[in-house]
C-alpha cells in the first residue's frame, strides 16, 4: 500500500512546473503526507504557483497565516512568553493546542498552518531559496527545524529538556546529544557526499538505502523536537541523498508502514542501540536515482 490516496491530486499542478522543482515539491509534500497531512487540490494549486515563482515564498506563507487566523474557531493573545522557563512548548490551558506566536486555539486551523508552511519551506530548503549551513549534525537539523516551523512556533529549533512519551515509547532528554552525534557520524562519514558513481560498484542503492536507514534509526530515536521531528529529519536526509545522486520518495510507502518501521527500530527499555532492521524495506523502497521525473 502506498501513500498515493492523500497525494491523487498532485500530478495535474505540477505537470507544468520545471522538472527539478516538480520533484522537490512532490518530495516535500509526500513528505507531509507520511505525518498525517491531507491536502487537497487548492493546496497542491498553492504550493505549485508558489514553486512556480508566481508567488514568493514570502507571500505564499504570509497568506497561509492569513486563512489560517480567518478559519480558526477561537484565537486568543500568543501567550509564549509567560510559560515555564525551558518549557515554552506547552499547550494552552484547557486546551490540546500547542501555543503558537498566533494565539490559534484550533487544533484544525493550527495543523493545516503548519503543514502548509513546513512542506512550503523544505521546498526552499531543498531548491536553494533558504540556504542553510549544510553540515549535517544536530545544529544542522536544528536549523532545518527553525526553518519549517519557526514562523509558526517560538521554540522552533530548540531541543527539548524533559523527557516524551510517545505510545510505548518514551525519548529521554539526556540521549538526544548522544544519539544526534551518532548520527552526524553516519551522515558525514558512512553515506556519501559526492555523486555515487564515483564511489565503487559496492557503493549499490541498496547498500545506500540500508546506511541511510541506519541513520534515521539514530535521529528519531533523539525526537529532539517536541514536534516536526519526522519532517526535520526527512529533510535532512533527502539533501543529503541529492548530493549522492538519489532521492526518497516518500510517497511509495504508507504512513502505516512508516510509522510501524519507525516504531519498531526502537531500543528495547532500557538499551540505548536502535535496531535499523525494520527500515531496510522501507528505506530500499523509497531509494530511487535523482532524475527529474516526479
Amino acid at each position: 500500500m502506498s501513500a498515493a490516496r492523500p497525494l491523487r491530486d498532485i500530478a495535474g499542478p505540477l505537470r507544468n512546473l520545471v522538472p527539478e522543482r516538480a520533484v522537490s515539491l512532490h518530495g516535500a509534500i509526500a513528505n507531509s503526507v507520511l505525518e498525517g497531512w491531507e491536502p487537497r487540490l487548492q493546496d497542491i494549486e498553492r504550493l505549485a504557483a508558489m514553486a512556480d515563482g508566481a508567488v514568493t515564498l514570502a507571500r505564499y506563507v504570509e497568506a497561509a497565516i492569513e486563512r489560517a487566523l480567518a478559519s480558526a474557531a477561537a484565537v486568543g493573545a500568543p501567550d509564549c512568553v509567560d510559560v515555564p522557563v525551558g518549557f515554552p512548548d506547552t499547550v494552552y490551558p484547557e486546551t490540546r493546542v500547542l501555543r503558537n506566536r498566533f494565539g490559534i486555539r484550533d487544533a484544525q486551523a493550527l495543523r493545516q498552518l503548519e503543514f502548509e508552511v513546513g512542506t512550503a519551506q523544505e521546498f526552499g530548503i531543498e531548491t536553494g531559496l533558504t540556504e542553510l549551513a549544510q553540515t549535517f549534525d544536530g545544529g544542522h537539523l536544528a536549523a532545518i527545524h527553525r526553518t519549517l516551523f519557526g514562523t509558526v512556533y517560538p521554540w522552533a529549533g530548540v531541543f527539548r529538556k524533559y523527557d516524551m512519551a510517545l505510545g510505548h515509547t518514551t525519548f529521554h532528554a539526556h540521549w538526544i546529544s548522544r544519539y544526534l552525534g551518532d548520527a552526524a557520524t553516519m551522515l558525514n562519514h558512512r553515506l556519501p557526499h559526492q555523486p555515487i558513481e564515483l564511489m565503487g560498484p559496492q557503493r549499490d542503492r541498496q547498500h545506500y538505502a540500508r546506511q541511510a536507514a541506519e541513520a534515521y534509526a539514530y535521529l528519531n530515536c533523539a525526537h529532539p523536537f517536541r514536534e516536526g521531528n519526522g519532517r526535520s529529519s526527512k529533510t535532512l536526509l533527502q539533501v543529503l541523498a541529492a548530493k549522492a545522486g538519489y532521492r526518497f520518495d516518500y510517497s511509495a510507502v504508507s504512513k502505516k508502514q512508516w510509522d510501524t518501521a519507525s516504531r519498531r527500530s526502537a531500543p528495547d527499555y532500557g538499551h540505548y542501540r536502535p535496531d535499523a532492521h525494520p527500515l531496510f524495506s522501507v528505506f530500499t523502497t523509497i531509494t530511487a536515482p535523482l532524475t527529474a521525473s516526479a
